[in-house]
């Protein structure tokens, strides 16, 4: 799998150390493959930081070029980020994994101030998971 289960463990004991219990799950299918960082919040939306892979087409061109030898597949697999709240996730092909740490609790403090602002309806409700939210 993508993510180690080195890196799983400083991810979890860092939010440990801030007093705050983490759920690691997961998928290792090929077609789903996937890991989520879960954080419960009660009767709110949970926060997930989950990394699936994107298969994005390689050109025929490059996969036959002498000048890309290690490309050898059609198709190349990227690393991209989600949420619960599906906002949309972007790269984190090239992240080191301290930057990946930051950008994980980075997004949870924006979850924990938006939920403190209490503007923020689609963090109340979770329409795919019914019993989890406020107003469902």
């Amino acid at each position: 799998m993508f993510i180690s289960f080195i890196f799983i463990q400083e991810l979890r004991q860092e939010f440990l150390r801030n007093g705050i219990s983490v759920h690691i799950q997961g998928s290792d299918d090929s077609q789903t493959a996937c890991r989520e960082l879960m954080v419960e919040s009660g009767s709110l939306r949970n926060f997930i930081y989950g990394i699936r892979y994107r298969a994005n087409d390689v050109s025929d061109t490059v996969v036959g070029s002498l000048s890309f030898p290690t490309i050898t597949e059609e198709e190349n697999y990227e690393p991209i980020c989600y949420f619960a709240d599906g906002r949309r996730g972007y790269s984190i092909k090239y992240m080191q994994k301290d930057e990946l740490i930051t950008d994980v609790l980075r997004q949870y403090e924006r979850y924990v101030k938006m939920l403190a602002a209490g503007k923020h309806d689609l963090y109340l409700t979770d329409k795919v998971h019914p019993g989890q939210g406020g107003k469902s």
